[in-house]
């Protein structure tokens, strides 16, 4: 079986949870023997390649060019594009912001199957990027200038600078000017990948599309239209998980076409299968759940710490996006709760986002600024590490269909505190939960973790039984049954 696979990101150029997915569940299906040819926006060098082989697309790429091997950064949500449809964080008042930081702990920097072939397409689809930053992102390529050119916008430096006619992406028909190698605004882009995936699509054979998030769908649907052969839609997010009662109309629109066009909907958890069949009405009988796994890498077993030394500062941890979707202001809120019986606990979040600056003014008005560490994106070992510091680390989130970010907490025997409103609290069964608004509760659960260092211990022993369990081999074979069903036209397992 030969499979068309469409995504958005890929370690290590990743910035949430989907890239890591997309590259366990792509080794796993490799290893059953399942050929895919991986389709990205764009290649930025570094991706694992042992089990696939690296080529670019020729629908895509003109003479040739390869694209540029250059390190990359998380681009934040525009705050735009945030909404805060919930109950506040802080009683009365709006959630706003966090503090300066400290030295000492990580800040940001820059032999498997031959089963995955990988095409890259220039474009300037970046992860979770809206359509406000998309338009800065497109001045930056025309301009020819870097990220400095526009004043707080963070920008991933494959981007930044101007790009070649020769190494830019070109469909064919389409004006060469700079200016037109990128849409004249997000959708437009997003309509151009796709007619660059369509093209490639006619020139390699498959057996069936299976598409990641909203931006690929467009480029399944034409797929879809033009060979006949079936679609496979993953939805690892929503948009109403990411900006709440206050969604982007189009966006929304293009995921409820998408879903509603694909023979087979795969869902990361019963949680966002529910999201689905409440805003975009799809009968239960068109939804599978297959829930993330976890890799338990060699490589891990080096930043496991066993019994954490003892010290005197305690350390809490938010690691994510730090948007509306992640919750960042009920974890500086909680905080708040925490300090005047905890004084002498730092308060770490990891990451960026659209809320970040709200989340420093917030902490500096609450008066924790000694309390607080903003380290930027972390990547890689940097993540690793953080979680052996870390005494408890903590995901509030709103609406979160699966979070992938506990699992990897566990797997480095780091208690972790989730949200009920979370697709791997139905996985992760050793965790304490609490509702992503109740501040009060979520600051005694880390007040009895941090008092009583046995209620960790007891949680990491059995939170690491449970992951021997969570394995992207079962996510993989599920997947596998999902394509010969659809391919058979047979009823799909749920």
């Amino acid at each position: 079986m030969k499979v068309l696979m469409l995504g958005w990101e890929f370690p290590p150029h990743h910035s949430g949870g989907l890239g890591t997915a997309c590259h366990g569940l792509t080794v796993s299906l490799a290893a059953r023997g399942v050929r895919i040819v991986f389709v990205l926006p764009r290649l930025l060098g570094g991706e694992p390649t042992a089990h696939m082989e690296l080529r670019e697309g020729r629908a895509v790429f003109r003479n040739g060019a390869a694209p540029p091997r250059v390190p990359s950064r998380e681009t934040p949500r525009a705050e735009s594009e945030s909404a805060t449809p919930v109950p506040p964080a802080s009683a009365g008042r709006e959630a706003p912001p966090a503090a300066a930081g400290r030295e000492a702990l990580p800040v940001a920097s820059t032999g498997e199957s031959e089963e995955i072939e990988f095409f890259p397409v220039r474009s300037a689809l970046l992860p979770y990027l809206s359509p406000a930053e998309y338009l800065e992102v497109r001045r930056l390529l025309t301009a020819g200038g870097g990220p400095s050119a526009v004043p707080g916008l963070q920008v991933p430096e494959d981007v930044a600078p101007g790009v070649s006619r020769e190494e830019a992406a070109v469909v064919p028909g389409e004006p060469s000017a700079p200016a037109e190698h990128y849409g004249r605004d997000l959708f437009a882009e997003v309509a151009r990948y796709s007619l660059a995936v369509a093209a490639l699509a006619r020139e390699i054979d498959f057996d069936i599309v299976h598409a990641h998030d909203w931006m690929t769908y467009p480029a399944a649907l034409a797929v879809k239209r033009n060979t006949g052969k079936p679609i496979v839609l993953h939805v690892h997010s929503l948009e109403y998980d990411r900006s709440g009662l206050h969604p982007n109309r189009r966006i929304a629109a293009i995921e409820r076409e998408g879903l509603r066009a694909a023979d087979r909907v795969i869902a990361v958890s019963h949680y966002t299968r529910g999201v689905i069949l409440e805003h975009h009405a799809l009968g239960h009988d068109r939804i599978s759940v297959v829930h993330n796994g976890i890799t338990r890498a060699e490589r891990i077993e080096r930043f496991k710490v066993g019994v954490r030394p003892s010290r005197a500062e305690k350390i809490v941890l938010f690691l994510g996006r730090v948007t509306f979707q992640k919750g960042p202001d009920y974890f500086v809120e909680a905080a708040a709760r925490v300090v005047p019986h905890y004084p002498n606990t730092r308060f770490v979040m990891a990451g960026t986002g659209d809320m970040l600056g709200r989340m420093v003014e917030r902490v500096v008005e609450l008066g924790l600024s000694d309390n607080f560490q903003f380290t930027g994106f972390l990547r890689g070992s940097e993540v690793e590490r953080m979680f052996t510091l870390a005494d408890v680390f903590v995901m509030p989130s709103v609406s979160e269909p699966f979070g992938i970010a506990p699992l990897e907490a566990v797997n480095l025997d780091t208690p972790v505190i989730i949200s009920r409103q979370s697709g791997v609290s139905e996985v992760l069964r050793h965790a304490l939960r609490v509702d992503f608004w109740d501040v009060e509760r979520l600051a005694e659960l880390i007040l009895a973790v941090l008092s009583y260092p046995a209620i960790g211990a007891d949680m990491a022993e059995m939170g690491s039984l449970e992951l021997d369990r969570l394995r992207w081999d079962a996510a993989a074979e599920k997947v596998e049954a999902i394509y010969e069903a659809v391919l058979r036209g047979e009823s799909c397992p749920a």
